[in-house]
């Protein structure tokens, strides 16, 4: 569980055991991207979660109940599938019947030529425990959550600016609905990138990008593969008609900008490992010295060139990697006030109290 970790600990198979560090996450999938520093690791191949077919043999891994590496089998029972289990989160799971539990979440779902497939998330019973039922994150999902938290920090997510409904049979006798594949549109947003499409209220959407979807999971999972900006084929049936129109899809607040969480670089300066002749100089433990200040968060504040950071929010600093870690934990909190309260020394031995805010 990433949420609330004070520290993170990565254990191999080989029995390695790493220090991890939170790059990013995405609630509305429940990924998170982990970074480990070291050598030699195994990898596995990611394979194309959409080229599985129902009856396909799968293999789950995890540690279940605290057994390391244990691998079970089945077989893709159905794909596209909604539980409701992330409050109104992107689900397009995979099911299937191989054995999952409680320690197997986070596991590898792979193919029967050793690709990753999916992620083991979640299952379905009445006791809490394996009865029959297993979902996973499809890679499809997986691949873009991950390369945008990697490059942007945050997960750049697309809409169509719609509301939709799966059809059934009610509906479709209600609306008139001659077709039984496809996503019915209830309504279309102002200004949205479906209405500026030409989408319309009572369109079906049966495909994107020549995919077809037969449900809202399913369009979800295909238009959240894509960011806002990107420009995509959303196939419709309106009437007796089937056309094709092009959408430029755009993010929550209605642009098509892409979004990128500051860095580090944004506070303005750089940062040097103390050396141990100068802790023992200044009689200090530990400690970072600033270096280089250039326009910035630190400039602003009042910090100098040479500057040594011994405490930030109440954490000894220890390397730049404390650094890096505490900001990244500010900035991706919830809180508004988002400060970073400094305590340190200069080389001369004067003291120095900083308050950095860095929602400016």
């Amino acid at each position: 569980m990433i949420e609330g970790a004070d520290e993170i600990s990565v254990k191999l198979n080989d029995n390695r055991e790493f220090k991890g560090r939170v790059i990013g996450t995405d609630p509305s999938t429940d990924l998170a991207l982990v970074k480990i520093e070291g050598d030699d690791f195994p990898t596995i191949p990611v394979g194309d979660s959409e080229a599985l077919k129902v009856g396909e043999w799968v293999l789950a891994v995890g540690n279940p109940f605290n057994l390391n590496s244990t691998v079970t089998a089945g077989i893709v029972s159905a794909k596209a599938r909604s539980l409701g289990v992330y409050n109104g989160g992107i689900e397009s799971f995979i099911q299937t019947d191989a054995a999952i539990n409680q320690g197997n979440s986070g596991g590898a779902l792979v193919n029967a030529k050793g690709e990753l497939v999916g992620i083991n998330s979640a299952l379905a019973s009445p006791t809490g425990a394996y009865s029959g039922y297993s979902f996973a994150i499809p890679t499809s999902i997986v691949s873009k959550v991950i390369t945008d938290l990697k490059q942007y920090g945050t997960v750049q997510r697309a809409v169509l600016g719609v509301i939709i409904r799966d059809i059934n049979s009610d509906l479709a006798k209600e609306k008139d609905i001659q077709i039984q594949d496809g996503i019915y549109i209830e309504e279309v947003s102002d200004r949205s990138a479906a209405m500026e499409a030409g989408i319309k209220k009572g369109d079906i959407i049966i495909a994107i990008n020549d995919v077809p979807v037969k449900t809202a999971s399913a369009l979800q999972e295909q238009v959240n593969r894509y960011r806002p900006g990107d420009k995509i084929k959303v196939t419709i049936h309106r009437g007796k008609d089937t056309k094709t129109l092009s959408v430029t899809l755009k993010n929550n607040q209605g642009n098509t900008e892409i979004t990128k969480t500051k860095g580090i670089e944004s506070l303005g300066a750089a940062f040097k490992e103390l050396k141990d002749n100068t802790k023992r100089e200044l009689n200090i433990s530990s400690g970072v010295q600033v270096v280089g200040i250039k326009a910035g968060k630190f400039q602003r504040a009042g910090i100098r060139d040479g500057f040594i950071i011994l405490n930030i929010n109440g954490v000894n600093v220890k390397s730049v990697d404390t650094i890096e870690s505490i900001f990244n934990d500010i900035m991706k909190g919830n809180s508004r006030d988002k400060v970073m309260f400094i305590t340190g020394i200069y080389p001369n031995g004067k003291t120095g109290y900083y308050a950095v805010d860095l929602s400016e």
